[in-house]
């Protein structure tokens, strides 16, 4: 993506005084922090990071249908509309299709994006092949094992041939410290016996099972031995020497069929459906 592409479009603002106040309150009545940088903040920390994948980075989101799955309070869902995707923003919570809907109202896109509280996620009221991309941003390592892979059928039936799925930010049960919790090795303990390891949830999910369980998808993240991904971390600000030590992980991970993405503490990929796709592995 050239410098003038990334000028091109201004980033989201603020414009409904009203709606951002409702925002405000909404947040508050839910004990969130509405000045926190993930809350309120949440869209412009989006558009430094994610809007990169989304913005020519190996497709344009301007004018295709796309479905975000697991909306929390609507920060890509700002981003991709304000990129000039139709967006469908749903969640599972009704607390954050209640924020969503008036973060993306105090954003002035509220004609851009529909917000749906989809309680059950494993059947979808949408058509065969209605989107032709799913963002699945920090949201299935919170999806509950026993249902992820029907989950992962039915985003499959709902995205169209040869449509992407893009995986931001998911917690990674390879890594060896959880995430959200910074405890060490408890992404190793069965989930059968989680139970017995008292203290904050753990949420993580293996990346083999994002990269084979949604069906016949090409890795698109794979390509150029993981250079998007480099390149994707460059946009985001990532240091020189940080550069150099997930080109060099390419590498090694390459002749294994991996990148730095299958690795690092959150998972990061793109997936395009071949064809018709069809039901992955468990």
């Amino acid at each position: 993506m050239s410098e003038s592409s990334q000028n091109a479009i201004a980033p989201p603002a603020v414009l409904d005084a009203e709606a951002d106040r409702r925002f405000r309150e909404c947040a508050r009545r839910h004990g969130w922090d509405p000045d926190h940088r993930f809350i309120g903040g949440y869209v412009d920390w989006e558009w430094q990071h994610s809007r990169y994948v989304f913005d020519d980075l190996f497709t344009s989101v301007n004018g295709k249908k796309v479905l975000e799955f697991g909306c929390h309070l609507g920060g890509t869902s700002v981003v991709l509309a304000a990129l000039g995707a139709e967006v469908t923003a749903i969640d599972v919570n009704p607390d954050f299709v209640e924020v969503t809907r008036l973060n993306v109202a105090r954003y002035g896109l509220s004609d851009k994006v529909r917000v749906l509280h989809v309680p059950d996620t494993t059947q979808m009221s949408f058509a065969s092949g209605e989107f032709e991309l799913v963002s699945c941003n920090s949201v299935l390592e919170y999806v509950p094992p026993d249902i992820l892979h029907a989950v992962q059928r039915e985003i499959d039936r709902v995205l169209a041939p040869w449509g992407f799925i893009v995986i931001l930010g998911t917690s990674n049960r390879a890594w060896p410290v959880d995430v959200h919790s910074r405890r060490v090795l408890v992404n190793y303990v069965p989930h059968a016996l989680r139970s017995y390891f008292p203290g904050r949830e753990i949420h993580s999910v293996y990346p083999w099972q994002l990269r084979y369980g949604f069906g016949d998808y090409a890795d698109i993240s794979q390509q150029d031995r993981g250079r998007l991904i480099v390149d994707l971390k460059a946009k985001m600000g990532a240091s020189a020497p940080r550069l150099l030590a997930l080109a060099a992980a390419n590498r090694l991970l390459g002749p294994l069929g991996m990148h730095v993405g299958f690795v690092s503490p959150t998972i990061t990929m793109v997936l395009q459906k071949r064809g018709e796709g069809g039901a992955g592995d468990g």
